[in-house]
């Protein structure tokens, strides 16, 4: 007499881990790079809010505000909890002294984390916005626009 298995054999396992291991190579780092943009979009419109607060207290006190919290010359504002820990706190570089006065707000990414490399985000007074990594603050060649999503810094 013949007994029959309903069991999974061993080939068979290894076959089905086997395609799920290609399966999660070929996901994971399209869900790395969905998760950096994310992260991005969100750095980006915590500048572009600090930048319209720029513009507000402008109006208001006749020179840009010259740090993000509440000491006096701040902004009243801090830095949103999605991107708390993926960057840096925001570097506020001010000349008040100009005609008219500016502006350069950069949002670094932290030394560890998934926007390593990334490039730092920039926007000044005139709402010029990029992604650089040569530190000059300066858009270049090297530089990617805020609008070009399939940009890499080099």
């Amino acid at each position: 007499m013949r007994r029959y298995s309903f069991g999974v054999t061993l080939i068979e396992l290894m076959i089905v881990l086997a395609v799920l291991a290609i399966l999660v190579s070929i996901a994971y780092p399209s869900y790395q790079t969905h998760v950096r943009k994310g992260l991005r979009s969100a750095g980006q419109q915590f500048l572009m809010d600090i930048a319209q607060r720029q513009e507000q207290y402008l109006l208001d006190n006749r020179a840009y505000a010259t740090v993000l919290g509440t000491t006096s010359g701040g902004l009243n504002m801090q830095a949103p909890d999605e991107i708390s820990g993926k960057y840096n706190a925001p570097t506020f570089t001010v000349d008040n002294t100009a005609t008219p006065p500016t502006f350069v707000i950069t949002l670094a990414p932290s030394s560890s984390g998934p926007l390593v490399g990334d490039g730092t985000l920039i926007i000044n007074n005139l709402q010029q916005r990029w992604r650089e990594t040569d530190g000059n603050l300066v858009y270049g060649t090297n530089d990617c626009l805020w609008e070009d999503s399939g940009c890499t810094p080099h």
